[in-house]
């Protein structure tokens, strides 16, 4: 479904669900509440639109594990962004619930899955990760969890999704996700009625755990690599990823702005290699930049990677990464490439990768950002002046900053992972 279409069944259907299921539970769970209410024994995180806030939950995620080593924990996610939970290895496979988002008829059929699925995993906590979304608001209320665990608006208008919480946290937009994440983990430890939650100091979270080297998909991604230009083990591998994607299109730096970029980083260095990502609807955007720069060293890679394995097995053989403000940039802190992420509609201070070699670009606009959780991420704008403003010749300079920084290093260990398949 459209993002348009979804945030009119979100708001439409959502807001008056969530008011009659309040009630319903006010109604009919007070008193079983008191009674179950204790040490999570299985507990359900629910996560379902965004793949990169999934790799920033997983610090929070894995404090949950820890605390409860004994306890069951599943994770709800729709299907199309399964695969970065996967990454992760944090869940067995038959507790990770998929759900179709492709059409109304196949969501509602999952969601009355869901429930099939909860009450067969007897859930008793639901940690919603999500951000002031009905959907998720709605479906921990399905899952019939005692202990509800999610973001509240406290006295803030508009953004209703239902009083249904036991743990109502603070959603902070001054703090980082991953801390945000943290939150709501911390709360399930203190009295829940010392509102808002939770009161103490959460620091700012280490970059995820890494992603070791698949020998099967380094292999299939090196030939593919060879297959568009003969690398050899001097060559430096910079992966641009240029297209923000259909969902959010406010969020992509200028095609003409990219290409400016590759053909001045190819004469800058002549070991560089340009690999342009991406997925199919990245195409058009990917020929208009090759046509631009006129060198083979800036390759077409777009639709070459199969599985999101394949996107972590590119960036391991990459030095440097350069993209929009989308998921690739928080995958890129799962393996030891260098990172430039270009914000401008949504911000670093929340969404900024993790990692000492992780720079955002940000050009601090009075209007910017315009995309944020308070208006679900939907913004009037028609021209990223955000974006527009941070200058090829800004990004140029970081570019090259890491890349001397890594340098010889990197290549080596390019060249010896590549002898060792």
């Amino acid at each position: 479904m459209k993002l348009s279409t979804m945030r009119r069944i979100d708001y439409f259907v959502g807001v008056p669900a969530t008011f009659l299921l309040t009630l319903l539970v006010r109604l009919l769970g007070r008193r079983r509440q008191r009674q179950l209410r204790g040490e999570p024994r299985r507990i359900l995180f629910i996560e379902l639109s965004e793949m990169g806030s999934t790799i920033l939950a997983s610090a929070a995620i894995r404090r949950v594990q820890e605390r409860y080593p004994g306890a069951q924990h599943s994770f709800a996610i729709f299907k199309k962004n399964a695969a970065s939970m996967r990454l992760l290895a944090l869940f067995d496979e038959r507790h990770i619930f998929t759900i179709r988002d492709d059409s109304l008829g196949h969501m509602a059929a999952d969601v009355l899955a869901f429930v099939r699925f909860c009450r067969a995993e007897r859930i008793d906590t639901v940690i919603d990760l999500e951000l002031f979304s009905r959907i998720s608001s709605i479906l921990s209320l399905l899952s019939g969890a005692t202990t509800r665990v999610g973001f509240h608006n406290y006295d803030g208008e508009g953004l209703y999704r239902g009083e249904h919480l036991t743990h109502r946290v603070h959603y902070n937009p001054y703090l980082h996700m991953s801390q945000n994440f943290l939150a709501l983990i911390e709360a399930l430890e203190v009295e829940p009625d010392a509102i808002p939650l939770p009161k103490q100091f959460i620091p700012v979270q280490p970059p995820p755990l890494q992603v070791a080297t698949n020998a099967e998909a380094f292999a299939y991604v090196r030939r593919e690599l060879d297959a568009c230009y003969p690398l050899t083990p001097t060559h430096r591998l910079v992966v641009v990823n240029h297209d923000a994607g259909s969902l959010l299109p406010i969020r992509t730096w200028p095609t003409e702005y990219f290409a400016d970029l590759v053909r001045r980083l190819l004469a800058a260095d002549r070991t560089i290699v340009v690999v342009l990502m991406g997925i199919s609807e990245a195409e058009e955007s990917a020929r208009a930049i090759v046509a631009r720069v006129g060198d083979p060293r800036c390759i077409d890679f777009v639709g070459r990677t199969r599985t999101l394995t394949d996107v972590l097995q590119l960036f391991h053989q990459a030095e440097l990464l350069i993209t929009n403000d989308s998921g690739p940039a928080h995958f890129a802190s799962l393996t030891p490439i260098k990172s430039i992420t270009l914000f401008g509609p949504e911000t670093p201070v929340l969404y900024g990768p993790l990692g000492p070699d992780a720079v955002h670009l940000f050009a601090n606009l009075a209007c910017s950002p315009c995309l944020s959780a308070l208006n679900h991420r939907s913004s009037p704008c028609q021209d990223n002046q955000c974006l527009k403003q941070i200058s090829v010749e800004e990004v140029l300079t970081h570019a090259l900053r890491l890349l001397d920084h890594s340098g010889a290093e990197a290549a080596s260990e390019t060249q010896a992972r590549a002898a060792s398949t």
